[in-house]
């Protein structure tokens, strides 16, 4: 039988309550919204929106916030909201930053599903600011590599014409060629071929983070790197010179201001178990890392470091604990909660307290999958080991020489490779010597040329004639398209 459209078969209607989640309601703070807006169109300045979606991303940003209000840049929150309890948005609470959220996304799912309510909330809300403020320039400031990295400057210059601002542009993967057989030497030359030998690109992992930096310089105007790297990484990529700048590392300012500023509860009294002896320190949750065969290796050398007789805290993230349901390990770790070198917590909410365990004598190492911590140990002068196959900070290793990858071949090769570094103090006198790659006061040398662009009175969006020099558009009225 044919249809109506002329093709075999009958076509059945599937609805929206089908295939689309239930989505909660988009949350704006419309006095907030308001003072900020007017006060961009008083002054003729872009209202800067800073789009906060894990995490890390409060304390990332708060340098950003903090010197766009001493400049009298008007600013405000987009906060994806999609991670919504007490401990994963504590960092709203620990950088007082809940008073500046103009808009609460309310986004869950997936990533499918956060990327369809994403495109669409962003367009009510570019719609509606430019609505109500047709002259003025809001401009997302995105960071890092999540999914909002990507999906909020496409949303956005579909929706305006205008484009976003990326921090912590350029992150790119490599590996040292090395990996590609990691048990062909023994460790101390996969160590030295780490330092020394050559690197090449490998941007699979970790992922979508690198599927989602990379969309997002397509969707930004303006890139800020934390290093030189990242900036040669986006001009191997084509995008122009002139838009890229190398300002640091964005989780500089929090992290100074957290070892000077210590939390009212020390984090000794909290877990007492950390204030004897020195701990490695292992969080892992990236999702190449809970695939099975990984996620196996890495338990498996928890518990054997443990079983050695290292001091372990091992701090279990939200991934962390279904991978361990999922492939029916939760006994695992579970049967060495009674022994005193080993210490099981949920994440720790506040930035302070990890920031004091790191800092302190009694923290080693880290055996992490994380970014930011590779930053982290690099500013503080702590051994890290990376729990990866490439990384996308590998100046950390390269570079600085602070950090090495530990493959997750097998539970053997971590723990040879954990117990090598432990051993050597030689090569951990090295590690901790190695020099701050990302700089001070980061979050004002960002809103300083971000100042200085704006007064250029340049758009966010360019026409191949206008990026020429031929001719500027006086029509910016995208809705027409």
């Amino acid at each position: 039988m044919a249809d109506n459209n002329g093709s075999n078969g009958v076509f059945e209607d599937i609805q929206p309550k089908d295939f689309m989640n239930p989505v909660l309601p988009l949350k704006i703070n419309t006095r907030l919204l308001e003072q900020e807006m007017e006060k961009g169109k008083s002054q003729k300045k872009w209202v800067l929106a800073f789009v906060i979606g894990t995490k890390p991303c409060f304390y990332k940003f708060w340098g950003s916030i903090q010197a766009a209000d001493r400049q009298g840049i008007p600013n405000f929150i987009i906060d994806s909201n999609q991670h919504y309890d007490d401990i994963l948005t504590y960092g709203m609470k620990e950088f007082n930053l809940s008073q500046k959220v103009g808009a609460n996304l309310q986004i869950r799912g997936g990533l499918v599903e956060k990327t369809a309510e994403l495109m669409y909330k962003i367009k009510w809300l570019s719609s509606y600011l430019q609505k109500k403020w047709p002259n003025v320039a809001v401009v997302p400031v995105v960071l890092g590599d999540t999914i909002l990295t990507s999906i909020v400057p496409a949303a956005w210059m579909f929706s305006r014409n205008e484009r976003a601002i990326q921090n912590e542009a350029g992150l790119r993967s490599m590996c040292p060629e090395i990996m590609k057989a990691p048990k062909s030497v023994p460790i101390d030359k996969f160590i030295e071929q780490q330092f020394y030998g050559n690197w090449m690109l490998l941007r699979n992992e970790p992922f979508p983070e690198q599927f989602d930096t990379f969309i997002s310089a397509a969707g930004s105007e303006y890139m800020f790197c934390p290093i030189e790297l990242n900036r040669e990484s986006l001009l191997r990529e084509g995008h122009p010179k002139e838009n890229i700048f190398v300002t640091g590392g964005v989780v500089v300012d929090a992290l100074e201001e957290r070892r000077k500023q210590k939390p009212k509860q020390s984090i000794f009294s909290i877990y007492p178990q950390l204030e004897k002896g020195d701990w490695i320190r292992v969080d892992i949750h990236r999702r190449d890392n809970t695939t099975e065969r990984r996620f196996r290796a890495i338990i498996g050398a928890v518990k054997e470091l443990v079983e050695n007789g290292h001091n372990v805290a091992f701090i279990e993230m939200n991934a962390t604990k279904k991978a361990m349901e999922n492939y029916g390990m939760a006994d695992v770790l579970s049967k060495l909660k009674g022994r005193k070198n080993f210490l099981h917590t949920n994440v720790w909410p506040e930035y302070g307290h990890v920031i004091e365990f790191f800092e302190s004598k009694n923290c080693s190492m880290v055996l992490t999958d994380s970014g930011g911590v590779q930053e982290e140990m690099n500013l503080l002068g702590k051994v890290c080991l990376t729990c990866r196959f490439n990384t996308d900070r590998p100046e950390t290793v390269n570079l600085a020489r602070g950090n090495l990858l530990v493959p997750p071949m097998d539970s053997e090769f971590i723990v040879r490779m954990a117990e090598y570094v432990k051993k050597d103090e030689g090569l951990q006198k090295q590690m901790r010597s190695s020099q701050n790659l990302y700089g001070h006061d980061v979050g004002s040398k960002f809103i300083g040329i971000v100042d200085g662009l704006m007064q250029k009175e340049d758009h966010l969006f360019k026409w191949a004639h206008e990026a020429l020099g031929l001719w500027k558009e006086t029509n910016r009225d995208f809705n027409y398209l």
